[in-house]
């Protein structure tokens, strides 16, 4: 997770990973990255096939293995969800480095995937879905925009 760092103010979590060298934090990024192409190219295809509520779910993991992109290329070895939504809102939200409502829209997408995945019952319409992958596709297609901005490409002869 992340290293404990101590200063004036005695310890504090610094969340950087002491243990990664950065050609590792960039193959573990390009990783993150493939994973988030696969869960988006798989929401789209059940879109199509009418699957919305399975859809949803790929698309949030379109999104967040985007943002776990982004993190572990900065240097932040994050892997929960919660905290992956936290260093989102502290270190890039929270300077302006994305939108503000950026960690909101991925804690909406989160919980979205747990109710489309664990509540048989929740009902959502397919025009609510489209409209909130629309949103996910907004925000991560920023997220591509910045990881290419710091190196992290697509692989060649990723579909």
């Amino acid at each position: 997770m992340a290293i404990i760092t101590t200063d004036s103010d005695g310890p504090r979590d610094s969340g950087l990973s002491p243990t990664l060298s950065d050609e590792e934090r960039m193959l573990l990024a390009v990783k993150d990255l493939e994973a988030s192409h696969q869960s988006w190219d798989a929401a789209e295809v059940l879109v199509h096939q009418g699957l919305h509520r399975d859809a949803l779910g790929r698309a949030y993991f379109g999104l967040f293995y985007a943002v776990r992109a982004l993190l572990v290329r900065e240097g932040y070895n994050v892997r929960d969800p919660n905290a992956v939504l936290e260093v989102l809102s502290l270190r890039f939200a929270g300077v302006g480095e994305l939108p503000p409502e950026a960690p909101a829209v991925l804690a909406r997408a989160q919980r979205y995937r747990e109710l489309c995945d664990f509540s048989v019952g929740w009902v959502v319409t397919p025009e609510r879905v489209l409209a909130e992958i629309e949103v996910y596709e907004e925000h991560r297609t920023g997220l591509l925009s910045m990881l290419a901005a710091r190196g992290v490409k697509r692989p060649a002869g990723g579909a």
